[in-house]
């Protein structure tokens, strides 16, 4: 399974924790980065904790976003642990963390502490809520940064409770954000041979996520709320009730006729206001109902039959677990089985690019807590007696 990837011969010591941050180095050790997990002491990342399900005592939070790296426990509030880090440091390309801002400085592992032992060290960070603002020093969680930047209000049914995306879409978008800079720090350190200090929050990387709906807001000062499955800006583009269940629907505004006779009403192709996307928007609630009565006449199969053939897009509405049994979902081959010297066989997700000279991809299961701490010490230059006595002294611990 083993291939080189892009960032082959780069290394990154990891001190993020949860999962935006250990997404984000993951993405970068998919692509062939060397990535070094330091973990605290005896519990390692809170989401090892998080659960369940377990398996064999390995949760399933902590293994979906961790593989191809080697843990190494340290104390941070040990000055031997915070010298053994700066020791790892010295070899290292990358250092990554997400911790609330100061907490790196008070450990003595801030950007300013590690540039004087790494002066071309790129420094990777991650917050909530950035470095300046009110909010600066407040905990963000994924519910929190959704609610506060409209997402929850734009999911929320018309009169429902409050509703938030289900997929951790903050923490996911944050890493990815941070694996980006942390790509473009890279290859601007290969240019000039400079390194450089990267941040990003959770609340930045949401706030660009918002991309329409913000564009909707800057040109009318409001945005739809209660959308479900509707898109604001195009019609028709939801999932409508069927016979026996649910078919998403998606019509781009060129493509109303092959709607049109795909539904049996060719005339309507014809119809000078059904054919403007405007007035298809302007109208949604009563195009909705019109396309309804006509949807729940078939089943969800008999539409898919009738859209392929006319060469609208639809899909049927799937659970997590059809979505995985789906043929063109297990075409991408990204379901990866691997063994885990813990759990025993692993299920995991594999990258989603390709790149044909240089794949990269799974190479390593997510690592056992402090599994490869006395392997990355011998690798950074310490000699078995310091290792021995990091860990007599409680600074290190693990294999």
């Amino acid at each position: 399974m083993e291939q080189k990837g892009p960032l082959d011969g780069i290394k990154i010591i990891d001190c993020t924790h949860v999962l935006s941050g250990p997404f984000a180095s993951t993405l970068l050790a998919d692509l062939g980065a060397e990535v070094i997990k330091v973990e605290r002491m005896g519990v390692g990342d809170p989401i090892r904790l998080s659960g369940p399900p377990f398996q064999n005592g390995e949760g399933a939070y902590f293994i979906s976003v961790n593989h191809n790296k080697k843990s190494i426990c340290v104390d941070l509030k040990n000055p031997a642990g915070i010298e053994a880090v700066k020791r790892l440091v010295k070899g290292a390309d990358v250092f990554m963390e997400n911790f609330r801002p100061g907490v790196m400085d008070r450990l003595g592992l801030g950007y300013q502490a590690l540039l004087k032992i790494k002066p071309d060290l790129i420094y990777s960070s991650l917050t909530a809520f950035g470095a300046k603002g009110p909010y600066r020093d407040k905990a963000g969680f994924e519910l929190i940064i959704q609610s506060l930047t409209g997402l929850v209000n734009v999911t929320t049914p018309p009169g429902g409770e409050p509703a938030k995306i289900q997929v951790q879409m903050v923490d996911l978008c944050g890493g990815m954000i941070l694996a980006y800079s942390t790509l473009a720090a890279l290859y601007y350190k290969q240019a000039t041979g400079q390194g450089q200090r990267v941040e990003t929050s959770l609340l930045e990387s949401t706030i660009m996520m918002l991309a329409n709906l913000a564009g909707i807001y800057f040109m009318t000062g409001r945005v739809p709320t209660g959308l479900g499955t509707r898109n604001p800006q195009a019609m028709p583009s939801q999932a409508f009730k069927t016979k026996d269940s649910y078919i998403s629907v998606v019509t781009a505004s060129n493509h109303w006729d092959r709607f049109a006779k795909a539904m049996g009403h060719p005339e309507w192709a014809e119809d000078p206001k059904l054919s403007e996307a405007s007035y298809r928007v302007e109208h949604y609630a009563e195009l909705e109902a019109m396309i309804t009565a006509l949807t729940t006449t078939k089943t969800t199969a008999e539409w898919l039959v009738i859209f392929d053939e006319h060469s609208v897009a639809a899909s049927p509405v799937n659970t997590v677990e059809q979505a995985f049994e789906d043929p063109g979902i297990q075409a991408t081959g990204m379901v990866k089985k691997m063994a885990h010297p813990i759990a025993g066989e692993i299920t995991v997700l594999d990258k989603p690019w390709h790149l044909s000279a240089s794949p990269g991809g799974l190479k390593l299961p997510p690592p056992p807590l402090g599994g490869h701490t006395t392997e990355v010490l011998l690798e950074a230059g310490f000699d078995q007696a310091e290792i021995d006595q990091l860990k007599k002294s409680g600074a290190v611990s693990g294999k």
